[in-house]
C-alpha cells in the first residue's frame, strides 16, 4: 500500500512538472528481460486531464535517440498540435525484422523489436496519456523501413505512418498486408542506398540477397494503394515550390482518397537518403542531395493531423 502510494505520489509530481514546463524524459523498461530505452518529448501545456496523440519517431540504422531528434526535427512541430513524440531505441542502433538484413554490425536478429513498440504504446496509455486511437508512426531509412513493419506486424493499431527514404525487401513483400492505413511516402529518385527502382544499395551489395533486395518505389506505391484500396485518379497532383535551386531537387505531391483512409506520395527528383529540410549529416557521394525545398517534419504532422 505504502509503495503503491508513494508511485501515485511521484506521477502527480512528474505530470505536474510536465504540465509546467514541457521536458523530455528518459525512460527504460524490461522487455522479455532486456532493457529498452525511449525518450519522451512533451509538448509545453501538456496536461493528464486530456489524452494526447503520439507520434513514434524511429531513428535510422546506426542512431539513436540522442542525435534523432535535431535530424527529424518534429518536436516544434508536435508543440503546435499538442502532440507527444516518443524517440525508442533499438538494440544495437538497428531496428530488427524478420525478413529484412541488416548493414549494423552486431545486429542481434532474435529481438522482438514489434513487442517492443506495442508494450511502450500500452505504457504511454496508461501512464502518460496517450490517445490510443492516435498513434503515429515515422522514420528514415531503417525507421522508415520499420514503420511499414509495423503497420502489418501490429495491425490498425497506427492511425498513420510516414515513411521517409523507405521500402520493402523482396523477402517479405509476398506475405505483406496490413490493416487500411494512411500513408505519407517521401522518397528521392536518386537515393544511392536504397535506390528508387529497387534492387540493393551501395551497402549491401557486398551481401546480396532477399533480404537486403529492395522492391522499387513504384512497386511500393502500388502495394499501398492495393491495401488501401485508392482509386487510380489521384485526389492532387502538386508540383511543390523551388524554394532552394542549389539543392538540385524538384518534388511533386500526389494525394489519393482512398476507403477511409488517405495516401500521399512525395517523390523527390534528384533526391537522396535524407530527411528533407534537415541537414546534409553525411556527403553528397554518401548519401546524395538533401532536398531543401520543403521540411519533411511539417508534411509529416499536417498529414498526421488531417488524418488523426
Amino acid at each position: 500500500m505504502k509503495k503503491s502510494a508513494a508511485l501515485l505520489f511521484f506521477l502527480l509530481l512528474l505530470q505536474v512538472s510536465v504540465q509546467a514546463q514541457g521536458t523530455d524524459l528518459e525512460r527504460t523498461m524490461s522487455v522479455d528481460e532486456l532493457e529498452r530505452a525511449y525518450l519522451i518529448h512533451f509538448p509545453t501545456g501538456y496536461s493528464s486531464a486530456s489524452r494526447c496523440a503520439v507520434v513514434f519517431a524511429l531513428h535510422g540504422g546506426g542512431g539513436n535517440y540522442e542525435n534523432t531528434p535535431a535530424i527529424y526535427n518534429l518536436n516544434a512541430m508536435a508543440d503546435k498540435h499538442h502532440m507527444i513524440v516518443v524517440y525508442p531505441n533499438a538494440m544495437n542502433k538497428s531496428w530488427c525484422m524478420k525478413g529484412v538484413g541488416s548493414m549494423v554490425e552486431e545486429s542481434k536478429q532474435n529481438i522482438d523489436d514489434v513487442k517492443f513498440i506495442a508494450v511502450l504504446m500500452d505504457t504511454l496509455t496508461r501512464h502518460y496519456h496517450a490517445d490510443s486511437t492516435a498513434f503515429f508512426c515515422t522514420g528514415l531509412s531503417r525507421g522508415g523501413i520499420f514503420s511499414l513493419y509495423l503497420a502489418s506486424k501490429l495491425p490498425g493499431r497506427f492511425k498513420a505512418i510516414a515513411p521517409v527514404c523507405a521500402s520493402l525487401p523482396q523477402s517479405i513483400i509476398d506475405n505483406y498486408t496490413f490493416y487500411p492505413t494512411s500513408v505519407l511516402l517521401i522518397n528521392g529518385t536518386e537515393d544511392p542506398l536504397l535506390p528508387f527502382d529497387g534492387g540493393h544499395g551501395i551497402i549491401s551489395r557486398s551481401k546480396r540477397s532477399e533480404e537486403n533486395h529492395f522492391i522499387s518505389t513504384h512497386e511500393l506505391v502500388k502495394k499501398i494503394k492495393t491495401q488501401n484500396t485508392c482509386p487510380e485518379i489521384s485526389l492532387a497532383h502538386q508540383h511543390l515550390p523551388d524554394h532552394e535551386k542549389k539543392d538540385r531537387c524538384r518534388a511533386v505531391k500526389t494525394t489519393y482518397e482512398c476507403s477511409g483512409t488517405r495516401f500521399t506520395f512525395i517523390k523527390i527528383t534528384n533526391g537522396g537518403h535524407s530527411w528533407p529540410g534537415g541537414p546534409q549529416y553525411l556527403s553528397r557521394d554518401i548519401i546524395g542531395n538533401v532536398c531543401q525545398d520543403f521540411k519533411a517534419e511539417e508534411e509529416i504532422v499536417n498529414f498526421f493531423v488531417a488524418v488523426k
